[in-house]
């Protein structure tokens, strides 16, 4: 459906390869068979065989020419809708998109989301409560927390990816919830504009580190958190979920961690620390160790407490094994302070 998918789908023999890496080979009937069951996912009718082959066959199109005529028709669009929709989960509404391969399409289905972190947030943040979601993607726990902590709590989400904001205020807008703040920026630990890797069949982001390549690039604004919610009265509960920038994000925020020292939920992500942010996850691990008690939320519901930075590594690495991830697993972590 997208560029980089089409040039595997209509690239041909390797002498009709241009520079560049395209096809310059004219496009053929077999092209055009290809076309209709790779991006309509169907076999082509008669009359629109009929007409495609007198468009190649005319215009002298390239396959990968071709194929952009697939990509713009409006069988093609209707077949791949990509607006908003409502999901009812019961107490509130989502908005997702259907396309969104990651979050989206998973609410859509199931109707939840990581529910063994759920679980943990139910039992500390309560009605009145307020909640800080640093790295907010879609708005799933942002709107679960606004339902919980009611009209007189409060929910701040941040969320620096245009697309993911903009469901985020349709969610609010539809739950008419007036207890939410939206921060369209990127939590870091200095104020400025970041780079950012996305892809556009996904809700999920990554704030890119020198040296890190991502697939479709984008700008955000990054700031402090302790600078930008300098007005909010406190938190109960903060959530960082940022794809190995947490660390960044803590820095900027840690006047207020200290402070007023809030129960934290956080991903744990050793592939991304080191690839986005240039971290060992051990210094990672020692911060969190340093601010209270570190327990793993496995997926299964299971707890395990970690008193150190080796039982969090094993434990880890115990994860990735079962999942068979290859070094890319993250754990979920509850983060109890001591005061």
């Amino acid at each position: 459906m997208v560029p980089h998918l089409l040039r595997k789908a209509f690239w041909k023999r390797p002498s009709h390869m241009s520079v560049s890496g395209m096809s310059t080979e004219r496009a053929d009937v077999e092209d055009v068979r290809y076309a209709y069951r790779l991006l309509l996912g169907r076999l082509p009718d008669p009359q629109g065989l009929e007409t495609c082959t007198r468009l190649v066959r005319d215009q002298v199109l390239t396959p990968f020419e071709l194929a952009e005529r697939f990509l713009g028709s409006n069988e093609f669009h209707s077949r791949y809708k990509t607006e908003p929709v409502e999901v009812n989960l019961g107490s509130h509404v989502l908005v997702v998109r259907a396309d969104d391969t990651d979050v989206g399409r998973a609410v859509a289905t199931t109707r939840q989301w990581e529910p063994h972190v759920v679980t943990v947030l139910h039992r500390y943040l309560q009605p009145g409560g307020r909640f800080l979601d640093v790295g907010a993607n879609i708005g799933y726990f942002t709107a679960w927390a606004a339902h919980r902590v009611g009209s007189a709590g409060r929910v701040v989400a941040v969320e620096p990816m245009d697309k993911n904001a903009q469901l985020i205020y349709a969610t609010v807008a539809r739950n008419g919830f007036t207890q939410v703040r939206v921060e369209p920026f990127a939590a870091s630990d200095a104020a400025g504009v970041i780079c950012m890797g996305t892809h556009p069949g996904t809700s999920n982001g990554e704030i890119l580190g020198e040296g890190s390549h991502g697939g479709s690039l984008l700008y955000a604004q990054a700031c402090r958190l302790d600078d930008r919610l300098a007005g909010e009265s406190r938190f109960d509960v903060v959530k960082f979920d940022i794809e190995g920038h947490e660390l960044h994000a803590w820095r900027g925020f840690s006047r207020t961690l200290e402070r007023e020292r809030p129960i934290v939920l956080t991903e744990f992500h050793p592939h991304c620390l080191r690839r986005n942010a240039k971290i060992e996850p051990e210094v990672y691990g020692a911060v969190l160790l340093n601010y209270g008690t570190v327990t793993v939320l496995h997926f299964d519901g299971r707890h395990s407490a970690c008193q150190d930075i080796e039982t969090l590594m094993r434990l880890w690495a115990s994860e990735d094994a079962a999942l068979g991830t290859d070094g890319t697993a993250h754990l979920d972590l509850l983060v109890e302070p001591r005061y």
